[in-house]
């Protein structure tokens, strides 16, 4: 803290900084003083001085601390009194609800039901080839909207078995061609970049937090880390001559920047709280960085330098055939006739064909070699960390309620990296970290995965406390909060009153499988569903949709012989065989014999029996022992 005549505060205007700052101030040091404020992104000494030449007044911070003070506290009020009243009612130590933290495993939970429960339709797709100035060309038949289903499909083949019958011979093709131009990807703002490291190195999104304070922490390598701004300002260009040889010297690179360029990452309107997350003119030493650290680095500054680069220049042919009253057949292709930042960063690839060759104009063609291929819809992706958190900030896309979904686009209308968001970029990797901690989601270093307690426990949940909604009715009282319509007490008694509604919720039927007990071990017989491990026996997870089928670990048949069902005997009684081959029984003499457990179903439960493996036999005919 710096003191004048006035208390000048080190703070990034945000809420929860501000929040933190007002509770310094407030609390701790009972300050009387007047308060201003020193913005700061790059922590480099340079920077420091520029900032505090342009010190902000408190009063246009106050209200974002008094509405930050009272989501806390509900955040508070919400995570403990609901984490304590599941965990003692459903017997489970170490349960956790939160306000995003449960919407975030409604996320993967409901992805994964949709893969599970996936149908597949069967769709068409129509395709012919024509001869354009002496070229062959590919044409996809595109169908006018009326005769597409839901998801823009063809599911009638008879439809698309009759179109060549209304395509003139010959007919008239149509050839334009189009120059665009293809920017560099804007700079990182932190999702953008853990999604970026997730899914280029694998590393862990939490990681990624973890590195980019350090960068910023100890070497003082990059500006402001945990920002949501993929955008820079006026000032950022005009450094850049400055600061970027620095960087290419430490990278050992050598590129023709332009300082002339002004990207559309360039925009003083587009800033919000932060910018965006560049390399800082700092000296050190890049052979002193982890690798992890110098990855992170690297692609931080690449990404910042490909803004002084021109852009990809392709040139995209198109040529159409006209069906009346059905639909086009299309072509397409695209030339690239300048690289651009390509040559140097890697960046979308582009389909060139003949077509491209083929002067603009008007054509007389027929179309030949009619082909109508067979195909199927596919269920959505399974989550990865580097998606999950992505999805995070634009959870507005799967809420169903017209008010919540405007009030979480209404949240965030002035940023551009973010559009109906949960949880802040300070936060999510947390809450990713502490599913996966939880035993709520496993990340099998592809994937990331519902378990089975995670979906008892997100399925058991009131519908009021597990979806996004709740953020948007926060986010709705902390605008009045800030405006001065209500009171930090109106909120906290809002979530108290919601407690307090569930607390008389029966919930004497519940029951979860415990974290621990998570993995599968077979499909069920019955069902088809997966069979889970759980703490007296091997149940089928379709328990709810009627499903009774369970191996009880201590199962009378296996008791006879001395024996208990264990992980390994579940496993292979749930096989192809149904069978489990025990060694060493003992007999009634005292006689070491081996056996099979066999499993059989009948009247829908299972039913046991032993068989003994066969000898072989030698070349002689007689049994060996």
């Amino acid at each position: 803290m710096f003191v004048r005549f006035t208390v000048s505060f080190l703070i990034h205007w945000d809420s929860p900084f501000k929040l933190r700052t007002s509770h310094a101030l407030n609390f701790i040091l009972r300050n009387t003083k007047p308060v201003e404020h020193v913005l700061i992104n790059d922590n480099t000494p340079s920077e420091i001085q520029k900032a505090f030449k342009n010190l902000q007044q408190n009063d246009r911070f106050v209200s974002i601390g008094r509405a930050a003070r009272a989501r806390a506290i509900c955040d508070y009020i919400f995570g403990i009194n609901y984490s304590r009243f599941f965990g003692l009612t459903l017997g489970v130590k170490g349960l956790s609800v939160g306000r995003v933290q449960t919407p975030t495993l409604g996320l993967v939970v409901n992805r994964d039901q949709q893969i599970e429960n996936h149908i597949k339709q069967e769709y068409f797709e129509l395709t012919a080839d024509a001869s354009l100035d002496e070229r062959s060309v590919s044409f996809a038949f595109k169908p006018d909207k009326p005769y597409l289903d839901n998801a823009g499909h063809i599911t009638d083949q008879s439809f698309l078995s009759d179109i060549s019958a209304h395509v003139a011979v010959p007919a008239s093709a149509t050839v334009v061609k189009l120059q665009k131009t293809e920017a560099p990807p804007l700079p990182f703002n932190l999702v953008k970049l853990q999604a970026h490291m997730n899914e280029k190195y694998n590393l862990p999104v939490s990681r990624t937090l973890e590195i980019t304070q350090e960068l910023r922490d100890k070497y003082k390598a990059i500006t402001y880390n945990r920002s949501d701004c993929q955008y820079l300002n006026a000032e950022q260009h005009a450094a850049a001559p400055q600061v970027l040889p620095g960087v290419m010297e430490r990278l050992g690179l050598q590129l023709p920047l332009n300082y002339g360029i002004r990207s559309k990452c360039f925009n003083d309107a587009n800033v919000t709280a932060h910018h965006a997350i560049i390399p800082t003119a700092a000296k050190f030493d890049l052979s002193s960085l982890s690798d992890d650290q110098k990855a992170v680095y690297t692609e931080i500054a690449k990404r910042y330098l490909i803004q002084f680069l021109p852009p990809i220049a392709p040139e995209e042919t198109k040529a159409a055939v006209s069906v009346p009253g059905k639909g086009t057949f299309q072509a397409n292709s695209v030339h690239v006739l300048d690289k651009g930042f390509a040559a140097f960063y890697p960046a979308k690839s582009f389909k060139e064909t003949a077509l491209s060759g083929i002067p603009t104009g008007g054509y007389s063609v027929k179309l030949e070699n009619y082909r109508i291929a067979e195909k199927y819809t596919a269920p959505p992706k399974r989550y990865t960390q580097a998606t999950l958190i992505t999805d995070m900030t634009q959870v507005a896309k799967y809420v169903t309620d017209p008010q919540a979904k405007a009030a979480l686009q209404a949240k965030d209308k002035d940023k551009k990296g973010e559009n109906g968001s949960i949880g802040t970029p300070a936060t999510r990797d947390k809450i990713i970290e502490t599913l996966i901690k939880r035993g709520y989601a496993q990340d099998d270093g592809k994937h990331l995965v519902s378990t089975q307690y995670g979906r008892q426990l997100y399925d058991l949940l009131p519908d009021d406390i597990k979806k996004p909604d709740l953020t948007a009715l926060w986010w709705t009282i902390q605008e009045d909060i800030k405006s001065g319509n209500a009171k930090i007490s109106d909120m906290t008694n809002s979530v108290l009153s919601s407690i307090r509604s569930h607390l008389k919720d029966d919930y004497s039927t519940a029951h979860v499988d415990h974290a621990d007990d998570k993995k599968e071990i077979g499909k069920c017989p019955l069902c088809g569903k997966p069979v889970y491990e759980n703490q007296k026996a091997f149940g089928c997870s379709g328990y709810k949709q009627g499903c009774k089928f369970a191996i009880w670990k201590d199962n009378g048949f296996f008791k006879h012989f001395g024996k208990r069902v264990t992980p390994s005997a579940a496993k292979a009684l749930l096989g192809p065989h149904h069978r489990y081959l025990e060694k060493n029984l003992t007999g009634k003499t005292g006689r070491k014999y081996d056996a099979y457990f066999v499993m059989k179903i009948k009247d829908n439960r299972p039913d046991f029996s032993l068989e003994f493996p066969q000898k072989r036999k030698d070349e002689g005919g007689r049994k060996q022992k």
